[in-house]
Formats: structure tokens, sequence, C-alpha cells
């Protein structure tokens, strides 16, 4: 048979009931101890220790048995704590009921203690069961009971009703316990969806659908973020502008869908060489742009170097096996730079690159 595992509020409810089952244990010692010494001077049938023996540690140490059991049912086989609790709560009601006075008319109440305990697990099987029960014990009360003792029966009567209506308002509250929980459930599972939903949306709105590389707006907001964080915690950054070399060219001999797949090859190789810490954009039609942080110009400009010799080595299936190149301008920051100046010069380093050739780098 599969046993669900507990869940952390199941969990937290049978910890909440174990509590307050060793609180009703303490009030059940304190009240007898109460009454034990109230005793002073009346010479009961029993001596005082078999009075105490009988009536006060006796049933205290059977229901300190049951705790421990259903707390080692907690510890060990938490699946079934539920379950034990459940029956727990009949055992302990029974208990106090065995030694408690039989002049005290109003003790069957404590059977109120079992359909309360299925009432707050808001199981309906447990609260039939417990009802079962407890009308199976007034029935019971009701047939021992003298004939003659016509308030007892009235009272065992009232006594059965309030199981009855107690049993009836169980129902109602697991019922709209039920329903409270669904219509939580759903409203987090609209939460949930409208939440991914923005994450969606947040993502879309910063990646380039066609290379997935940031797009030119997320691009222009990371630079500047960088640049107000150098203030504060200064550190290396270095800005490269890439651009296809003679792209015009490749859509016009092979098509614009073949434009789009040198796109796609193109930032994946920058993907592919840039660390965790950089970041990558297509700024445009054929421009890309990378900023490198952490790390010296020397080290940066191997990376670019990489990129550019990658692309310029990759053949393109759709080219008939041909590749392409790219010239890429590269600008050092230092502390005095604004962001216009930065992108500026990496621009101009790019310009100088084209005109000198291509398919190389220029740092200026």
């Amino acid at each position: 048979m599969y046993i669900p595992t507990q869940t952390p509020r199941a969990t937290y409810w049978n910890r909440v009931l174990l509590n307050v089952f060793w609180i009703l244990l303490a009030l059940d010692l304190l009240s007898q101890l109460f009454v034990f010494g109230s005793m002073w001077g009346y010479r009961p049938r029993v001596t005082a220790g078999e009075y105490f023996f009988s009536y006060i540690l006796t049933p205290d140490l059977i229901i300190l048995a049951l705790l421990l059991t259903l707390e080692g049912i907690y510890k060990w086989k938490p699946q079934f704590s539920e379950a034990s609790i459940t029956v727990g709560s009949h055992l302990y009601a029974i208990l106090i009921i065995m030694f408690v006075s039989p002049e005290i008319d109003v003790k069957p109440l404590i059977m109120l203690l079992p359909l309360l305990v299925s009432m707050i697990y808001l199981n309906s099987t447990y609260l039939i069961a417990s009802t079962i029960i407890c009308l199976t014990y007034t029935i019971i009360l009701f047939s021992t009971t003298p004939t003659h003792d016509y308030t007892l029966r009235v009272e065992n009567i009232i006594i059965a009703l309030i199981f009855a209506g107690t049993s009836i308002t169980g129902f109602g509250v697991i019922h709209r316990g039920r329903d409270l929980l669904h219509s939580l459930e759903n409203s987090m599972k609209s939460e949930q969806d409208l939440r991914i939903q923005n994450i969606i949306m947040d993502r879309l709105s910063k990646i380039d659908p066609l290379t997935d590389l940031y797009n030119h707006k997320t691009f222009h907001e990371y630079l500047g973020w960088l640049i107000d964080h150098q203030q504060n915690n200064p550190f290396p950054m270095q800005l490269a502008v890439l651009d296809l070399d003679n792209f015009k060219k490749v859509n016009d001999m092979y098509g614009h869908w073949v434009g789009d797949i040198v796109l796609k090859q193109v930032a994946a190789i920058i993907l592919k060489n840039i660390g965790a810490d950089d970041f990558a954009a297509r700024y445009g039609g054929e421009e890309f742009v990378i900023i490198l942080t952490a790390k010296s110009l020397d080290t940066s400009y191997e990376i670019i170097e990489k990129i550019r010799a990658d692309i310029a080595e990759m053949p393109i299936t759709e080219m008939e096996g041909k590749s392409v190149t790219v010239s890429i301008g590269m600008h050092d920051f230092v502390g005095a730079d604004s962001k216009s100046f930065v992108f500026q010069k990496a621009d101009d380093a790019l310009y100088e690159a084209k005109k000198t050739g291509k398919n190389k780098i220029v740092v200026l």
C-alpha cells in the first residue's frame, strides 16, 4: 500500500497535536493532585496510597506510555503519524474516562477529543470513524443507565446530541476547509503562472530572438550599470565591437535565411569563448558587442582573438563551405570614461579595423 510522504504542513500539525496531548496530560495530573490534596481529613474507602496508585499514578503512566509511543511513530515513522495520532486520541479519551470518578456525569464529553482531532486533519474518514465510536459509546451509556434514573438518561441523550452536532459541524468545517485549500491552491497556481509569464516576458524583452544573445537595449543598460559600479569598486573592463565583413554580399548571394544561420553560428562561437562574468549582445544587424570584466587587457585580447580566428575558420555548409570574417574594435576602460566615450572609442577602433584591411582587431 502506498503511504504518502508527510508535507511540512502535516508534520507541523502532528507536532501541534502531540504538544496538546502533553498539555492535557499535565492538566489532568494537576487536577488529580488537586483532588487528592482536597481529600485531606476525609476518610475514603481506600487509603491515600491506594488512591494515589490506582487513580493517579497508574492511569497517568499508561497515558505517558501512549504518548511516548506516538512520539516514536512521529520521529521514526512519520508517514503513519497522522493515523496513529487519530487512533491515539480515542485511546487517550477512553483512558481518562476509565479513571475519572463515575460520579462525574459529564465525563463522556471527553470523547469530543477525537472528533476535534479529525476536524483539524480535515479528514472525513477519520471523522466518520470517530462519530461512530462516540455514538456507540453513548448508546452503551444509555443502555447501562438504570431506567429509573431519568436525569442521567436525559444527560446521556444531551451528550449524544452534542456528539451528533459536533460531527455535523465537523463535516461542514472539513468541507469549508477543503474549499479554502482548493481556492488557495488555485490562487498559488495562478500566481506561479503569472510569475513564470513575467520571467518569460522579461527574458523576451532582454534577449535577441535570433541569436539568443542579449539585445541592444540590455547592452546599454548593463554597460551603464557597470560604469556606475566602477566608481565604488574599480575593476578591469574592456569593450569589443564586432562587425561581420561583407555581410551584405552573403545576404545578396545566398539569401537572408543563410545570413540568419551565419549570425546564429557567430553568436554560438562568441558564447563558447567568453566567461561567466562576461557579457555578449547583438547590437543590431551584423554587429555584436562583448563586455569582458575582471581580466587584463592582454587576457581579454586573447579571448577576442580566439573568437575572431574561430569565426574565420568556421565553414558554413549553406555557403558551400566558405567562411566569414569579422572586424573588431576594442577599448580598455579607464576610470574617467563615460558610457558614450567607451562605446565611441570601441566603435572608432572598429572603423579603423575595417579601413585597414578587415578580419583584424584594433585597440584604441
